[in-house]
């Protein structure tokens, strides 16, 4: 095959797109999801691909993907309700099937449409570019859903959710740690009390990005 044939073939090919890369409202597709791996050593997860609808020619689709995390032994009662509602929602106005079992209510699931919030997290990261210092970022991800013909009422706080007291307190601790292990000046250590005072408001979740938030 020549080069400009191989071209051609590359043109025809799907593309992964574009992230929804700001908070927003939108209608999307349940493109597809996947369980926590069997082996996996954190809280079980689904986690679920969603897809805008894209321009007036349906082109142009953003793409996200979110964890639900699933219920596991030592839950609180109201974490186990917190994930089950969550969980509920979003497959049920997507159009599931609740009256099967396990996997497959998720599998009915898949190509439904809802109105889903997607929400900017602080989490705690790592600076790799200096010494994996702990540090506050963020992600978009999906927050909570409607059925796709229905409006969501709120205000704009619910576009951001910031770390949470318990993350903060993590986030100094783990800073001054790090402060110690690389001999910084004792101003930087004072570093989580500030981000301790600028963040007020709590949110459900401990903001971590790979790890269960109860």
């Amino acid at each position: 095959m020549s080069f400009d044939d191989e071209m051609k073939t590359a043109a025809k090919a799907e593309t992964g797109g574009s992230y929804i890369t700001k908070p927003c409202v939108e209608i999307v597709t349940l493109k597809s999801y996947k369980m926590s791996p069997k082996d996996h050593k954190g809280c079980p997860f689904i986690e679920v691909v969603f897809e805008t609808e894209g321009d007036e020619k349906g082109e142009n689709k953003l793409t996200s993907s979110s964890r639900l995390y699933r219920v596991r032994e030592g839950d609180s009662d109201a974490s186990q309700e917190f994930k089950n509602k969550r969980i509920k929602e979003l497959f049920t106005n997507a159009g599931g099937d609740f009256a099967l079992k396990g996997e497959a209510i998720i599998k009915s699931a898949v190509g439904g449409k809802v109105k889903a919030l997607f929400k900017e997290s602080e989490y705690i990261g790592m600076d790799g570019n200096n010494n994996n210092k702990p540090e506050i970022r963020t992600k978009i991800e999906y927050s909570f859903c409607v059925k796709a013909d229905q409006e969501i009422k709120g205000n704009q706080s619910y576009f951001r959710s910031p770390l949470n007291d318990k993350a903060v307190k993590q986030l100094a601790g783990d800073l001054a740690k790090w402060n110690r292990d690389n001999d910084s000046p004792k101003s930087e250590a004072t570093m989580g009390d500030d981000i301790e005072e600028e963040t007020q408001e709590e949110e459900k979740g401990i903001g971590e990005a790979e790890d269960d938030p109860f």
